[in-house]
């Protein structure tokens, strides 16, 4: 993987690599990640059906002995403290992956519906907020500049820039206007500060 990682994906890397048997110290004491975040997620993981307590612990100083149930790859599961998968930032993953498989140009709308899965749907103003702004850091270019507004206007079409696929993460529209890139752990665009408005 490019860019940094995240503590969750560290440990999910070291768990994976312990798979028949680990604690909470043996992970937290291999990806440096502290005890209380490592029991969280391996919390999450246990409820989310991914690891499973291989010992019973006769007493209350046993540690927990855990092993690996369900490995999903190299990308760590993303849970809520239930165990159940997060919903939140689905959307701009299914339309990045989306992006990257067709060959030609789209529009908004058009990503917006092959993007949609029954359990995250992408709504089309979603789609095209995330389009422009993929399209100010290059990751998109606009083939076709839309005409009008409303039922007779003619959306902007766009086509995936493969030169600028950094990796399986979507880049992340920021709430200051900023594109952060995961995959290479930065910022790759930011909105210029527009200095009359000071």
């Amino acid at each position: 993987m490019l860019g940094g990682k995240s503590k969750r994906q560290r440990l999910w890397e070291v768990i994976r690599a312990y798979r028949d048997g680990f604690t909470l110290r043996d992970i937290a004491y291999d990806t440096d990640v502290d005890m209380t975040t490592t029991r969280s997620y391996l919390q999450s993981l246990e409820r989310g059906g991914f690891i499973q307590q291989s010992n019973e612990t006769v007493h209350i100083c046993d540690e927990k002995q855990y092993r690996l149930l369900k490995d999903n790859g190299l990308e760590a599961p993303r849970l809520t403290r239930d165990g159940q998968p997060v919903i939140q930032g689905r959307a701009q993953e299914q339309m990045w992956r989306t992006m990257r498989i067709l060959g030609g140009d789209f529009n908004y709308q058009e990503l917006a519906g092959l993007a949609s899965t029954s359990e995250v749907v992408v709504s089309p103003i979603a789609a095209r907020d995330y389009l422009k702004h993929l399209a100010h850091a290059g990751y998109v270019a606009v083939v076709a500049k839309g005409k009008g507004r409303g039922a007779g206007g003619v959306p902007s079409r766009y086509r995936f820039n493969r030169s600028r696929y950094t990796g399986p993460r979507p880049p992340m529209v920021q709430r200051t206007k900023s594109i952060y890139d995961p995959n290479l752990g930065k910022v790759v665009w930011q909105e210029e500060v527009d200095h009359d408005d000071l």
